[in-house]
């Protein structure tokens, strides 16, 4: 309880005297676009099924600026609301003269991912058991980001990734028919190219809040000289601090000494 207490301490005199802090985001080159006819775990060992290009109806028609430049807005907009000074490739001579808390943000990798999956819905009575099997389609978004400390060369480089999704929507019930007939009956709601836009924009939005949460546990993981054991995630809704069940970000690799 000692640790936790010391952790939240330390996260909340981040949130409140640490109003000075400026990201330079180094946008990607290119959006990496892959489709899958099945689940990604699915495709462990590297064999991908074959398939036929109708079954694509996303990623060949996605605009790689259009896209990017969606994640740019979302991202940006929640790190303007919480109080982070954003800076571009064109701000670069401005950023690289801050004297204050300074970090680099480098957009190494972005994927759209479309694969097909499968929703199974089971339902039971007193003599059989109902199963049907219906397939949907979902968009993840996979983001890799390099981060680093502005004029600190002893704290190297870390690699951080995140992923956001969406996908079909199917309300599904089994109906028993009057001559007896079970059979199943659903509402289904399909991805749409608003849906997509939308994805972009809330995937820019949640790494921005990571971002956030990100340089936050920093703080209490520098100023405590340890890994914490609990991760803090600042809620803008209630403005204030909670214990993460998961972090926004996997640390791929970490820096040495940690």
């Amino acid at each position: 309880m000692g640790g936790c207490s010391s952790g939240f301490h330390l996260a909340n005199r981040f949130v409140v005297n640490e109003t000075d802090i400026h990201v330079l985001i180094i946008q990607p080159t290119q959006l990496i676009k892959t489709f899958l006819p099945v689940h990604p775990d699915s495709t462990a060992t590297g064999d991908v099924p074959p398939f036929d290009e109708s079954d694509v109806r996303f990623i060949n028609r996605t605009n790689d600026s259009l896209y990017i430049g969606e994640f740019l807005n979302g991202l940006k907009q929640r790190l303007n609301l919480l109080y982070i000074n954003t800076y571009g490739v064109g701000d670069m001579d401005e950023f690289f003269k801050i004297e204050e808390s300074a970090y680099i943000f480098v957009v190494a990798q972005m994927e759209l991912l479309e694969y097909l999956d499968t929703e199974t819905f089971v339902a039971r009575d007193r003599s059989a058991n109902y199963v049907h099997r219906e397939r949907i389609r979902v968009l993840e978004h996979n983001t890799w980001f390099e981060f680093m400390k502005l004029d600190d060369a002893n704290f190297g480089m870390e690699v951080l990734f995140a992923v956001q999704a969406t996908s079909d929507h199917v309300e599904g019930r089994f109906i028993r028919r009057a001559s007896g007939e079970v059979v199943f009956d659903a509402d289904r709601y399909l991805l749409t190219d608003a849906d997509l836009r939308e994805l972009a924009y809330f995937s820019g939005q949640q790494n921005g809040q990571n971002i956030f949460d990100y340089l936050m546990n920093l703080y209490v993981r520098e100023r405590s000289g340890r890994d914490p054991e609990r991760y803090f995630h600042y809620d803008m809704e209630q403005h204030g601090i909670r214990e993460a069940e998961t972090p926004g970000f996997i640390i791929l690799e970490q820096r040495p000494g940690y």
